[in-house]
C-alpha cells in the first residue's frame, strides 16, 4: 500500500475524532438564555480544548513519523489502526471527565486512555522505521531519540492516573503540561528533527 493512503485514510480519522469531542458539550435545557449557562459547561469546554489539543498534537507527531516510513506492510498497517484505535477511543473519557471534571475514576480512565495512545503510537514508530535507513546507522539515534520522546508521557499520564484520588487537579496539570511541552518552542526537539531530515535526504553511501 502506498504511504498516501495509509496517511490520508489516518487524517480523515484524526479529524473525525475531533470533530466528535465537541459533540458532548451542549448547553443544558435549564441553562436558559443567560451567560451563567456558560458556567455550566465550563467543565466540558476545558475537557473539550485539553483534548482537541492532545489529539492535535498526536496528529502532528504522526504526520512526523510518516515522513520517516520508507515502505508500508502488514504489521505497520495493524500497528496504525491500532493507534487509531486509541485515538478514536478519546472522546469516550474525554466526555466522563467533561461530565465530572474533579473524579478521581474519570482522570485515571482518562490518562489511561492517552497512556494507551503514546503506546500505540510508539509501536508504530519502530515498525515504520525499522527498514529504514537507520539500518546502516544514519538515523538509528534519531530512531531511538523519538522513542523514548513519544513513551515519556505514558510516564507523566501515570503519575497523573496515580495522583487522582489525592490531587485531582494536580493530575490534569500534568496531562495538560505534556501537549504544552511539544507546542513550545523546544531548541533540542526542532535541532534533533533538522538533523534528521537533512540525513534522511541525503544519499545513502554505497548506493
Amino acid at each position: 500500500m502506498p504511504k498516501q493512503r495509509l496517511e490520508a485514510f489516518s487524517d480523515g480519522v484524526f479529524a473525525i475524532v475531533i470533530t466528535l469531542l465537541i459533540l458532548d458539550v451542549r448547553i443544558p435545557p435549564t441553562g436558559g438564555g443567560s451567560f451563567g449557562a456558560l458556567l455550566l459547561i465550563l467543565p466540558q469546554l476545558a475537557a473539550f480544548v485539553l483534548s482537541f489539543v492532545i489529539v492535535g498534537v498526536y496528529w502532528v507527531a504522526h504526520h512526523m513519523m510518516l515522513h520517516f516510513v520508507r515502505a508500508v506492510d502488514r504489521p505497520l498497517l495493524w500497528a496504525n489502526l491500532l493507534l487509531l484505535l486509541t485515538v478514536v477511543l478519546i472522546p469516550v473519557p474525554t466526555a466522563w471527565l467533561g461530565q465530572h471534571l474533579a473524579s478521581p475514576a474519570a482522570i485515571t480512565a482518562y490518562g489511561a486512555s492517552l497512556s494507551c495512545t503514546n503506546a500505540a503510537g510508539c509501536l508504530v514508530w519502530r515498525l515504520g522505521t525499522r527498514r529504514h535507513g537507520a539500518e546502516a546507522g544514519r538515523l538509528e539515534g534519531y530512531v531511538r531519540f523519538v522513542t523514548w520522546v513519544h513513551a515519556a508521557p505514558i510516564l507523566v499520564y501515570a503519575a497523573g492516573a496515580a495522583l487522582a484520588f489525592a490531587a485531582p487537579y494536580a493530575s490534569l496539570l500534568l496531562y495538560a503540561a505534556v501537549p504544552t511541552f511539544f507546542i513550545l518552542p523546544n531548541r533540542v526537539l526542532d535541532t534533533r528533527l533538522r538533523a534528521a531530515m537533512a540525513a534522511d535526504a541525503a544519499p545513502a553511501h554505497g548506493h
